[in-house]
């Protein structure tokens, strides 16, 4: 009897393997996104939008962070996610590049 569990055991494993190697799940998953992808034609456009900004310069110990909050005069209007691509996407450099004496660009919000 364990002799047929075995058997049964290797025969499954076997089938499995040559499944997996033959038809493969990976492939199924690669041609459902090329499936849904295809009917898409129109091309993306980015959301292009202006940012309005204040120019200021960069004094030592200052961050993207504290000089926006200094200029709505409170709580961010905005999560800080927003801030820093705004930023990044005003100055076309990350915002811990910023660098003291330097004029940068600043996003502005309603206060």
């Amino acid at each position: 009897m364990k002799r047929l569990a075995v058997f049964v055991g290797v025969i499954i494993l076997l089938y499995s393997v040559y499944y997996d190697l033959n038809k493969g799940t990976l492939t199924l998953l690669h041609e459902e996104s090329v499936e849904t992808a295809a009917p898409m034609k129109e091309p993306i456009t980015p959301d292009v939008r202006e940012v309005p900004y204040v120019e200021t310069k960069v004094s030592t110990g200052d961050t993207v962070l504290s000089l926006v909050k200094d200029e709505v005069g409170g709580p961010l209007p905005v999560s800080v996610d927003q801030v820093i691509r705004d930023f990044e996407e005003l100055n076309g450099i990350g915002a811990s590049e910023i660098q003291a004496g330097k004029t940068y660009k600043f996003p502005k919000y309603p206060s």
